[in-house]
């Protein structure tokens, strides 16, 4: 008679659906962000066009202010499909650093399409500093006038500046906040770009305060990104500033406290 084969110990094999289910996971988290990311934005999309065209019976209303709180119960809105659709948080420091009343200038990164909404959010009665062009926007243009953006002749030197000061006086004469992005333009997470003095020639013609902000707004909504990342983002406000005679000294002081807290943001998220 043979003798029984001596038992042999073996590493049990995966089952082939098992191995499949593995391999295809990367693919169906893929495939998930693509699909609620394009949900998202379809639906974005859809509720600014609505929002903007329910709203143009307010362009004759004699006052801005009941359009203005329209608009932000419409930024409200899109913080609520970022929240619910994209899977995007929005997290705020600093709220003890804002002025409780009067005029003031926010300074602060541009990352996203959706940092001005969160601003409107966040910040009652907001002038957005903008180049006179979005003014002329179909659609939106007549909405921008109405609410009295600062919008700015961006070619540069002294007609610049005088149109900056002239908006921003009247946005500073009702009281209403400020909004500038120094860079004038939207950047990249962890990119940096050239801080232009339009925010100090603000602070000192208006005699007001400058608190900056920074923002990893990006890193979940990318500049001109399709595709959304879910996650906590985050907005913090940080200590005023006050413009004295040295221009150069407080453009230095604005851009290392913005930047320094945008490295602290993203180191921050790195570590997990």
């Amino acid at each position: 008679m043979p003798a029984p084969l001596a038992s042999q110990p073996f590493a049990a094999a995966s089952p082939p659906t098992a191995r499949l289910a593995g391999a295809l996971a990367p693919n169906a988290v893929k495939w998930g962000r693509v699909l609620r990311s394009r949900l998202f934005n379809a639906i974005f999309l859809l509720y600014t066009v609505l929002s903007v065209l329910s709203v143009y019976p307010l362009l004759l209303w004699p006052s801005r202010r009941p359009l203005a709180r329209v608009m932000r119960v419409y930024a409200e809105g899109v913080l609520w499909l970022m929240r619910g659709l994209a899977g995007i948080r929005i997290e705020t420091r600093g709220h003890e650093n804002l002025p409780r009343a009067g005029a003031y200038i926010l300074a602060g990164k541009h990352q996203s399409e959706a940092d001005g909404l969160i601003q409107m959010a966040l910040v009652d009665g907001l002038a957005f500093v903008a180049m006179k062009e979005v003014g002329k926007y179909p659609l939106v243009g007549p909405v921008l006038r109405k609410l009295e953006m600062v919008l700015v002749d961006t070619d540069g030197g002294a007609r610049e500046r005088a149109t900056l000061a002239a908006g921003g006086r009247n946005a500073a004469d009702a009281g209403r906040p400020i909004l500038i992005y120094p860079e004038g333009t939207l950047m990249k997470v962890g990119e940096r770009g050239k801080y232009r003095a339009g925010v100090y020639h603000l602070a000192v013609e208006l005699g007001l305060p400058v608190i900056p902000f920074a923002t990893d707004v990006g890193r979940c909504w990318d500049r001109r990104q399709a595709i959304k990342r879910s996650g906590v983002a985050t907005v913090a406000f940080l200590p005023a500033m006050r413009a004295g005679t040295d221009k150069r000294a407080f453009m230095a002081a604005l851009e290392d406290a913005i930047e320094a807290e945008c490295a602290r943001l993203a180191a921050a998220h790195s570590r997990g």
